[in-house]
C-alpha cells in the first residue's frame, strides 16, 4: 500500500497564507484582512457552517431516553395499562411502542384509523403529549433510529413485549448497548400479572391444560410466567376484582406465591390496569440504586429468591475474589474454569448486590450471564455486603458457604 504524501498540494490544501515577519511595508493592510478577534477564527465561515451542520447531525447524545419494558402473559392487561397511560396523558412526553397490532387495543384502533388502517412504524402523535407506534423490530437500533426521527419530542418510552416472550434477551440488548453512545437506556422491567389466572399459568404446565393453550413449558416445569415474574423490577397484580374467594385472603395468597419467585420486586395491586404512573417510571433498576432487602414468604422449588451476605471487603483484591465467585455461578455454562465445585444444575436469572469495599459503596446488577458494577451510595444501617439472586434451584446454604470461602 502506497504511503500518504504529506507534501504541500495547493489543490488539496488551499493557498498558503503569507508569512508575516513584522517588517513588511504594508503590515497594516495585511492585518486588516484578518478578523477583528485577533485572528482566532481563521477558518472560513463556510467551513464553520459545514462543521456545525455535521455536529448537529452527529450521533452525539445530549439526553438519553429511559425505556421501561412492559411484559406479562397474554390477557394480563398490558395493553389496558398502556391505554390508560396514553388516554390519560401526562406532563411527560411518553412514547409507547406496541409489540404488534391486534383487534382489541384502543390505541391500535386509533393508530390504524389515523393511518388509514395500515400498520404504522413511525411515531404517531395522539394529541395529548403521547406518541405511539407499532414496531415489528423491537431491536435497540430500530428504536434508536425512531427516537432520532422525533428529536426533542420524547421524555420516556414504554415498550410492550409479546405475551409469551422471555424478557431477558431484549433487556440485555438495551443494557449492553448503553456504553455505545446510545440515545436510550433501560430503566426497568414491569410485569403485569392476571390475578385471576396466574396460579394456572405457573402450575398448569401442559399446553392442553394451560388456560391459554400455548406451549409455555421450558424445562424442569419452568414456564414463561416464572421468567417474566423473576425478571421484574415491579410487579402489577392486575384484575384483583376478578379473584374468587375471600378477597383479601385470596389476593394475599397469590402475592405469597409471586413473592416466592421474586422477593426483590414490589407488588402493586390494580383493577383494569389503573395505576399511578410514578410506580412504573424512573425505577433506575439497572443503575446504581441500593439493593432492597428480600424476605420471601413462600418457596417455589422451581424459581425463587435467595439472599446472601458477607462482611465488608477490605480492598479491591477481595472484590475480585467475590467477582470470581459470582462468575463461577453466572458463567458456568460458558466453559468458565473455577475453583468452586458446583454440586447441581441451577440458573441465575437476576443478580443484585450491594458491595462495601473499604469505605466505598458499589452496586452490582446482573441479568443472567451479564453483570456490571456501578458506584453506589452509603445505605444507613447496612454494614455488610448483600446479594440477592433470583433463579432456578438456588441452594442458599451452599452458595453462602462458597461466598464465605471466597474471601477467607
Amino acid at each position: 500500500m502506497a504511503l500518504k504524501n504529506f507534501n504541500y498540494n495547493e489543490e488539496d490544501d488551499g493557498v498558503l497564507p503569507p508569512l508575516v515577519t513584522g517588517e513588511e511595508d504594508n503590515l497594516a493592510k495585511i492585518l486588516s484582512n484578518l478578523k477583528t478577534d485577533g485572528g482566532v477564527n481563521i477558518v472560513s465561515e463556510e467551513k464553520i457552517k459545514l462543521a456545525n451542520k455535521q455536529v448537529d447531525g452527529d450521533d452525539n447524545i445530549d439526553r438519553r431516553i429511559p425505556v421501561t419494558i412492559i411484559t406479562g402473559y397474554l390477557g394480563s392487561g398490558k395493553s389496558t395499562l398502556l391505554e390508560n397511560i396514553v388516554l390519560k396523558g401526562s406532563d411527560m412526553r411518553i412514547a409507547v411502542i406496541l409489540n404488534e397490532f391486534g383487534d382489541s387495543s384502543l390505541i391500535e384502533k386509533s393508530m390504524t384509523i389515523r393511518n388509514r388502517g395500515e400498520s404504522y412504524e413511525e411515531w404517531l402523535d395522539l394529541g395529548n403529549g403521547c406518541l405511539c407506534c407499532s414496531l415489528k423490530d423491537v431491536g435497540v437500533k430500530a428504536i434508536e433510529a425512531m427516537v432520532k426521527r422525533a428529536p426533542n419530542s420524547i421524555d420516556y418510552i414504554l415498550l410492550e413485549t409479546s405475551g409469551i416472550a422471555d424478557p431477558v434477551p431484549i433487556a440485555k440488548m438495551f443494557w449492553q448497548d448503553e456504553g455505545l453512545n446510545s440515545n436510550i437506556y433501560i430503566d426497568g422491567i414491569v410485569t403485569v400479572i392476571d390475578s385471576e389466572n396466574i396460579l394456572s399459568c405457573i402450575d398448569d404446565i401442559a399446553p392442553d391444560a394451560h388456560w391459554h393453550g400455548e406451549n409455555v413449558l421450558l424445562e424442569d416445569n419452568i414456564t414463561i410466567a416464572h421468567l417474566q415474574i423473576a425478571m421484574a423490577d415491579v410487579l402489577i397484580l392486575n384484575k384483583i376484582d376478578r379473584v374468587k374467594g375471600p378477597e383479601d385472603a385470596a389476593i394475599k395468597a397469590i402475592e405469597e406465591r409471586i413473592n416466592g419467585i421474586n422477593a426483590a420486586a414490589p407488588i402493586h395491586r390494580a383493577e383494569f390496569g389503573n395505576l399511578e404512573l410514578e410506580k412504573i417510571l424512573n425505577l433506575h433498576a439497572f443503575g446504581a440504586s441500593s439493593v432492597v432487602e428480600s424476605h420471601p414468604t413462600f418457596h417455589d422449588p422451581r424459581i425463587h429468591t435467595i439472599t446472601l451476605t458477607c462482611r465488608r471487603l477490605r480492598d479491591m483484591n477481595e472484590q475480585l475474589k467475590v467477582e470470581d465467585f459470582l462468575q463461577s455461578l453466572l458463567w458456568k455454562d460458558h466453559g468458565r474454569d473455577t475453583q468452586f465445585k458446583i454440586k447441581r444444575d441451577f440458573e441465575v436469572h437476576r443478580t443484585k448486590a450491594l458491595l462495601i469495599v473499604g469505605e466505598e459503596y458499589k452496586v452490582l446488577q446482573g441479568v443472567r450471564d451479564t453483570y456490571d458494577i456501578f458506584p453506589g451510595t452509603e445505605v444507613p444501617g447496612v454494614s455488610c455486603c448483600r446479594f440477592v439472586l433470583i433463579g432456578k434451584y438456588l441452594d442458599q446454604e451452599y452458595f453462602q458457604d462458597l461466598l464465605n470461602t471466597s474471601i477467607i
